[in-house]
């Protein structure tokens, strides 16, 4: 949780996994701009992801189909048993049907494409902030 002009404002902790330093960079930058957000670290393969992950324990993860080491899509289900409660988002220049119903199977919360503006990336990245609803403060 952090301050903005004396109020408190819930934040989101995201692990980002790409492996093209200047995307990892812009997600980076956009998160912190957008104030919700706070990048917690870039993984660039499947094995840094589920160290990340794991030392980390962020509220919500996007992850690129296309990494080094393992596809984004094999990692799933061990980074959905690490993180039972994270917003997985898949964030991918793949407009895929058959792959993306895969990955929802094997345990992401969302599918995003690559392209243009962040916005439906941020709006899937918001679904993880706490329902102030659900709050007893």
């Amino acid at each position: 949780m952090t301050s903005l002009g004396g109020r408190s404002m819930e934040t989101v902790k995201v692990l980002v996994v790409e492996d093209v330093p200047e995307l990892s960079r812009l997600l980076e930058m956009t998160f912190e701009l957008d104030g919700r957000f706070v990048p917690v670290g870039t993984a660039t393969s499947g094995g840094g992801a589920l160290d990340m992950a794991a030392r980390e324990r962020p509220d919500a993860v996007v992850l690129d189909v296309a990494i080094d080491g393992v596809d984004g899509i094999g990692i799933l289900p061990s980074l959905r048993a690490l993180l039972p409660d994270a917003r997985i988002i898949i964030f991918t220049g793949h407009d895929d049907s058959g792959l993306r119903d895969q990955a929802m199977k094997a345990g992401a919360s969302a599918w995003v494409l690559k392209g243009g503006d962040l916005s439906g990336l941020l709006d899937e990245l918001s679904r993880a902030l706490p329902d102030p609803s659900r709050s007893s403060s």
